[in-house]
């Protein structure tokens, strides 16, 4: 009887031993379910209120972060599937979608927030998921491009130009880093931009209309500490 138990028991181990895992192979019945949960996250996304044509600033901004919060949690959900998926199997096409992804992030925060170093850092991300992705390169050359003001672009802006000209120009500033008050009716607001040196530009703008630019509006740190 002890042999036999002991038999039993060799012959489960090996069963065991022999069950196999998840597939480490790109397939097509995970990836088929992945796809359709991706379908429907992509049919949330467009069924999301778009600002308004006449829409402030302040009010894309809303819009926006609330539409991401609404499908954050099934968004979530998903690119931890398939994250997984991925990182097991390897399959090209859940890279593409991951990648993306990190894609549409980093639109949020270049196109709507102004946030060019976490734009950055979305895109490095999609590169490293999507490396031969030449879109992806050309939106981190655009953000890198966008994180300091340029003297050679900064010179181009004129008095008399609008706003939108000047955003064609050097891009909008973060929103904290445009101030305006109102006086006598008329609406006063400068637009600040980062330098590579750690100072700052401004324009100045007299009801949308540009009346000044100064290329030193704040020192570095180093030479503000300094005096």
């Amino acid at each position: 009887m002890p042999r036999l138990l002991s038999l039993a028991i060799a012959l489960l181990l090996a069963a065991c031993a022999s069950t196999p895992g998840p597939p480490t192979q790109p397939n097509d019945r995970e990836w088929g379910l992945l796809s359709a949960d991706y379908t429907w996250i992509e049919s949330l996304r467009k069924g999301q209120p778009a600002p308004p044509a006449n829409a402030s600033r302040k009010q894309t901004i809303e819009i926006t972060l609330a539409n991401l919060q609404r499908i954050e949690p099934a968004l979530n959900t998903f690119i931890a599937k398939t994250s997984e998926y991925y990182e097991r199997t390897r399959d090209p096409c859940a890279a593409q979608v991951l990648a993306r992804e990190k894609v549409i992030m980093g639109d949020h925060y270049f196109g709507i927030l102004s946030r060019y170093d976490r734009a950055l850092q979305e895109y490095r991300t999609a590169l490293t998921i999507d490396p031969q992705n030449a879109d992806i390169k050309q939106r981190i050359a655009m953000a890198e491009s966008r994180r300091f003001i340029l003297m050679s672009s900064f010179v181009a802006v004129k008095n008399g130009m609008k706003e939108d000209d000047v955003r064609r120009l050097v891009g909008l500033p973060r929103e904290d880093w445009i101030k305006q008050v109102v006086q006598n009716n008329r609406v006063y607001s400068v637009w600040i931009y980062p330098k590579e040196d750690g100072g700052a530009s401004a324009v100045y703008f007299d009801n949308g209309v540009v009346y000044h630019t100064n290329w030193n509006a704040a020192a570095p740190p180093a030479a503000s500490g300094s005096k």
